[in-house]
């Protein structure tokens, strides 16, 4: 053999061990190494009539919960269906999904949402991602809807907020009767830049916040923005970065909506939605494998694991505690959790065709 030839067999020796090393810290980064096994000492029914119950908020004053969902597969294959808003009645002892959309706006895909509630006349305003074109993870155009919310929990159109610098918004946190945050789960605007975001982890998703009058950048550097949470008092906002496998701890300013970064709280899974419970803690759906999530996005016959958590803040971090942790056969893909009152629990998932009400033993 002459030189030339051992150059390439060293060099594709070269090529292949530096491909297989990627790969494999690819493969540890997205949790895919972890062994799963079923946990938590909590008995789930389903409630089923909903596809692609992303998020969940509830009114526990009211006894309420407001479900987006949208049929995510369906709009993959090339035949989208309006997405709706949900209501469960919680003091039932069979909750049943009740549609309370709108005819307007007439596309409507729903993502992220939340409610604000305003502390003197009690009204309340129900904020939507809606992801007009494009759909979930992808590039397109969305606005974030805002509806009023009867004491029935039927929901009116009031408005919408667009702007360029929501350029890929998965969740909103509503602080004011028209201001909120919207985290960008993408900085990138091409196809390329959004595979390049994911698989290698690049920190360039935001947070922006809107004063009700215009858009401004507010946290920067991470890795896949997602949920969006406010600590009773509204001086600490949480964020899920999902890729990172973090939830970040910000001081927030509420006269101007500035965030500080106080610390990042490692947690084992691509934490997902995040619901704050009265007490101030974190619930948090999470994917530990996020390549098994993306498996499962593409066949629902593959099964993704599923867990949830609760965050209890401490100092300026928190402390992770396991509620449930699931292999995907109680539910694959959860993406929120949201505490529906004492050992009581909703989980909901991107893909799947049901609710899970939780409840301790």
């Amino acid at each position: 053999m002459n030189s030339w030839g051992k150059r390439l067999i060293v060099t594709g020796v070269a090529v292949f061990a530096l491909c297989a090393g990627g790969a494999a810290l690819l493969m540890d980064k997205a949790g895919q190494f972890r062994a799963i096994e079923a946990t938590g000492d909590v008995q789930c029914t389903a409630i089923t009539g909903v596809v692609g119950a992303e998020d969940i908020v509830a009114d526990l004053s009211r006894h309420q919960a407001f479900v987006s969902i949208d049929d995510r597969r369906a709009l993959m294959a090339g035949n989208p269906v309006r997405g709706r808003i949900a209501l469960l009645d919680l003091s039932a002892a069979n909750p049943v999904p009740v549609d309370v959309t709108p005819p307007v706006p007439e596309t409507f895909h729903p993502h992220g949402i939340s409610l604000w509630t305003d502390p003197a006349s009690g009204a309340r305003t129900l904020f939507v991602v809606n992801h007009v074109e494009g759909g979930l993870n992808a590039i397109g155009i969305s606005r974030v809807e805002l509806f009023d919310v009867a004491a029935d929990g039927k929901l009116s159109h009031k408005g919408g907020v667009i702007g360029a610098e929501m350029n890929s918004p998965n969740d909103v946190l509503a602080v004011g009767p028209e201001q909120f945050y919207a985290s960008n789960d993408h900085g990138s605007r091409t196809t390329l830049g959004l595979m390049a975001e994911n698989y290698l982890q690049l920190p360039r998703a935001n947070v922006v916040y809107f004063d009700g009058k215009g858009f401004r950048p507010v946290a920067d550097g991470i890795r896949f923005a997602n949920g969006l949470g406010l600590s009773p008092d509204g001086s600490r906002l949480y964020l899920a970065e999902t890729t990172g496998f973090a939830v970040r701890t910000y001081a927030r300013d509420r006269d101007s909506g500035s965030l500080t970064l106080l610390s990042s709280t490692p947690v084992p899974n691509g934490a997902d939605n995040i619901d704050m419970a009265p007490d101030g803690s974190l619930w948090v759906a999470g994917h530990p494998h996020l390549l098994d999530f993306v498996a499962h996005a593409a066949d629902p016959a593959k099964l993704s694991p599923s867990e949830v958590l609760r965050l209890t803040p401490q100092g300026d971090g928190l402390n992770v505690e396991t509620i449930l942790t699931d292999p995907g056969h109680l539910i694959s893909g959860a993406s929120v959790a949201t505490y529906a009152g004492p050992k009581r629990f909703l989980v909901g998932s991107v893909f799947e065709e049901k609710v899970l009400d939780c409840r301790g033993r």
